[in-house]
Protein backbone atom coordinates (compact mmCIF):
# COMPACT_ATOMS: atom_id res chain seq x y z
CA UNK A 1 0.00 0.00 0.00
CA UNK A 2 1.04 3.68 -0.51
CA UNK A 3 1.40 6.13 1.68
CA UNK A 4 -1.99 7.86 0.51
CA UNK A 5 -4.09 4.52 0.75
CA UNK A 6 -2.53 4.53 4.21
CA UNK A 7 -3.84 7.71 5.13
CA UNK A 8 -7.19 7.73 4.11
CA UNK A 9 -7.75 4.35 5.73
CA UNK A 10 -6.25 5.81 8.99
CA UNK A 11 -9.00 8.81 8.40
CA UNK A 12 -11.33 6.26 7.66
CA UNK A 13 -10.67 4.67 10.74
CA UNK A 14 -10.55 7.29 12.96
CA UNK A 15 -13.78 8.59 11.40
CA UNK A 16 -15.31 5.64 12.32
CA UNK A 17 -14.11 5.48 16.25
CA UNK A 18 -15.94 8.63 16.57
CA UNK A 19 -19.15 7.74 14.94
CA UNK A 20 -18.59 4.09 16.97
CA UNK A 21 -17.65 6.56 20.26
CA UNK A 22 -20.76 8.87 19.96
CA UNK A 23 -23.23 5.39 19.51
CA UNK A 24 -22.00 3.93 22.67
CA UNK A 25 -22.61 7.41 24.69
CA UNK A 26 -26.15 7.80 22.83
CA UNK A 27 -27.09 4.14 23.95
CA UNK A 28 -26.38 4.55 27.33
CA UNK A 29 -22.67 2.77 27.14
CA UNK A 30 -19.67 3.95 28.59
CA UNK A 31 -17.07 4.68 25.47
CA UNK A 32 -15.81 0.82 26.25
CA UNK A 33 -18.44 -0.55 28.30
CA UNK A 34 -20.84 -2.35 25.75
CA UNK A 35 -20.19 -5.26 22.94
CA UNK A 36 -21.19 -3.61 19.49
CA UNK A 37 -23.59 -5.67 17.70
CA UNK A 38 -22.21 -8.81 15.88
CA UNK A 39 -21.30 -7.86 12.15
CA UNK A 40 -24.50 -10.34 11.25
CA UNK A 41 -26.62 -8.73 13.39
CA UNK A 42 -26.25 -5.15 11.75
CA UNK A 43 -25.95 -6.88 8.57
CA UNK A 44 -29.27 -8.39 8.90
CA UNK A 45 -30.87 -5.57 10.12
CA UNK A 46 -29.81 -3.37 7.44
CA UNK A 47 -30.28 -5.55 4.73
CA UNK A 48 -33.92 -6.32 6.14
CA UNK A 49 -34.48 -2.51 6.62
CA UNK A 50 -33.47 -2.03 2.82
CA UNK A 51 -35.79 -4.55 1.38
CA UNK A 52 -38.47 -3.68 3.30
CA UNK A 53 -37.92 0.25 1.93
CA UNK A 54 -37.54 -0.83 -1.30
CA UNK A 55 -40.28 -3.16 -1.21
CA UNK A 56 -42.24 -0.04 0.34
CA UNK A 57 -41.59 2.46 -2.70
CA UNK A 58 -42.48 0.12 -5.18
CA UNK A 59 -45.81 -0.77 -3.61
CA UNK A 60 -46.82 2.55 -2.67
CA UNK A 61 -45.90 3.39 -6.95
CA UNK A 62 -48.63 0.40 -7.34
CA UNK A 63 -51.30 1.58 -5.01
CA UNK A 64 -51.10 5.03 -6.04
CA UNK A 65 -50.45 4.12 -9.63
CA UNK A 66 -48.00 7.01 -10.66
CA UNK A 67 -44.21 5.89 -10.39
CA UNK A 68 -43.34 9.64 -11.78
CA UNK A 69 -44.03 11.72 -8.93
CA UNK A 70 -42.61 9.00 -6.37
CA UNK A 71 -38.82 8.88 -8.57
CA UNK A 72 -35.88 8.77 -6.86
CA UNK A 73 -34.19 6.24 -9.26
CA UNK A 74 -30.51 6.88 -7.17
CA UNK A 75 -32.00 6.27 -4.14
CA UNK A 76 -34.14 2.93 -5.93
CA UNK A 77 -30.18 1.85 -6.81
CA UNK A 78 -28.70 2.33 -4.06
CA UNK A 79 -31.04 0.15 -1.80
CA UNK A 80 -31.47 -2.74 -4.82
CA UNK A 81 -27.76 -2.54 -4.72
CA UNK A 82 -27.79 -3.18 -1.18
CA UNK A 83 -29.84 -5.77 -0.59
CA UNK A 84 -28.26 -7.98 -3.89
CA UNK A 85 -24.78 -7.44 -2.36
CA UNK A 86 -25.27 -8.13 0.97
CA UNK A 87 -27.16 -11.24 0.28
CA UNK A 88 -23.82 -11.74 -2.12
CA UNK A 89 -25.46 -11.65 -5.56
CA UNK A 90 -24.08 -9.82 -8.58
CA UNK A 91 -25.64 -7.51 -10.19
CA UNK A 92 -25.46 -6.48 -13.94
CA UNK A 93 -26.21 -2.50 -14.89
CA UNK A 94 -28.94 -3.54 -17.03
CA UNK A 95 -30.61 -4.73 -13.62
CA UNK A 96 -29.66 -2.35 -11.43
CA UNK A 97 -31.40 0.06 -14.18
CA UNK A 98 -34.55 -2.07 -13.82
CA UNK A 99 -34.42 -2.04 -9.91
CA UNK A 100 -34.19 2.12 -10.25
CA UNK A 101 -38.19 1.71 -11.72
CA UNK A 102 -36.77 4.30 -14.10
CA UNK A 103 -36.37 4.68 -17.81
CA UNK A 104 -32.74 3.34 -18.77
CA UNK A 105 -31.17 6.60 -19.82
CA UNK A 106 -32.04 7.90 -16.34
CA UNK A 107 -30.59 4.90 -14.34
CA UNK A 108 -27.62 4.79 -16.40
CA UNK A 109 -27.22 9.01 -15.40
CA UNK A 110 -27.91 8.06 -12.16
CA UNK A 111 -25.43 5.10 -11.78
CA UNK A 112 -22.24 7.76 -13.51
CA UNK A 113 -23.93 10.45 -10.69
CA UNK A 114 -23.45 7.50 -8.34
CA UNK A 115 -20.26 6.31 -9.22
CA UNK A 116 -18.41 9.75 -9.39
CA UNK A 117 -19.56 10.33 -6.18
CA UNK A 118 -17.93 6.99 -4.59
CA UNK A 119 -20.97 5.51 -3.89
CA UNK A 120 -20.75 2.67 -7.13
CA UNK A 121 -18.19 0.98 -8.90
CA UNK A 122 -18.58 -1.00 -12.24
CA UNK A 123 -16.74 -3.93 -13.52
CA UNK A 124 -15.98 -6.22 -16.26
CA UNK A 125 -17.75 -9.34 -15.81
CA UNK A 126 -15.62 -12.21 -15.68
CA UNK A 127 -17.84 -14.91 -16.76
CA UNK A 128 -19.70 -12.52 -19.80
CA UNK A 129 -17.43 -9.98 -21.49
CA UNK A 130 -20.25 -8.37 -22.87
CA UNK A 131 -21.62 -7.94 -19.48
CA UNK A 132 -20.99 -4.70 -16.92
CA UNK A 133 -21.20 -5.42 -13.30
CA UNK A 134 -22.28 -2.81 -10.48
CA UNK A 135 -21.52 -2.50 -6.95
CA UNK A 136 -21.38 -0.47 -3.74
CA UNK A 137 -17.84 0.89 -2.87
CA UNK A 138 -17.09 -0.29 0.64
CA UNK A 139 -17.26 3.21 1.26
CA UNK A 140 -20.95 2.92 -0.43
CA UNK A 141 -21.94 -0.09 1.49
CA UNK A 142 -20.85 1.23 4.88
CA UNK A 143 -22.66 4.27 4.61
CA UNK A 144 -25.90 2.33 3.37
CA UNK A 145 -25.61 -0.29 6.69
CA UNK A 146 -25.07 2.55 9.24
CA UNK A 147 -28.08 4.65 7.62
CA UNK A 148 -30.09 1.35 7.44
CA UNK A 149 -29.38 0.33 11.27
CA UNK A 150 -30.53 4.29 11.98
CA UNK A 151 -33.58 3.73 10.58
CA UNK A 152 -34.33 0.07 12.21
CA UNK A 153 -33.88 1.07 15.49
Amino acid sequence: MNAETIKKLARQFDEAQVTLDELRRDSGCETFGCKPAAPQVRHQTALEAALMAYQQRRSRAKHLQDQEIFGEPAWDILLDLYAHQAQNEQVSVKSACIGSGAPATTALRWLSVLEAKGLVRSLDDPSDNRRRLIRLTPEGYEAMTRYLNEIAR
